[in-house]
């Protein structure tokens, strides 16, 4: 029954993680909107590039620091479920 505990905490944490990935992910979705927008309206190139490349790097730390949250969450949960079972090499023994 812990482990049922520890693998419910695990999918909650991954749905909000999830959930605010996709916040982030959306803000980046709503930049590429607003530059096209700008293109249409005859924006710099320059501007346009400077804005696309805000994007990219934003995107692209959103997904980093999920790939490194879930990582971190999956080495936990699994921390925890061999420790509670007793497989775990430095488990304290019960004697």
């Amino acid at each position: 029954m812990h482990d049922l505990k520890l693998v419910i905490g695990f999918a909650f944490h991954t749905v909000v993680a999830v959930a605010l990935f996709a916040l982030i992910g959306g803000a980046a979705a709503l930049l590429n909107f607003y530059t096209h927008l700008l293109e249409g309206a005859g924006m710099s190139p320059l501007i346009i590039q400077a804005i696309h490349s805000t994007e990219y790097f934003l995107f692209g730390i959103d997904l980093l620091c999920f790939l490194v949250y879930v990582t971190r969450e999956t080495f936990l949960l699994l921390r925890a479920i061999l420790t509670s079972s007793g497989h775990a090499p430095d488990a304290p023994q019960d004697g």
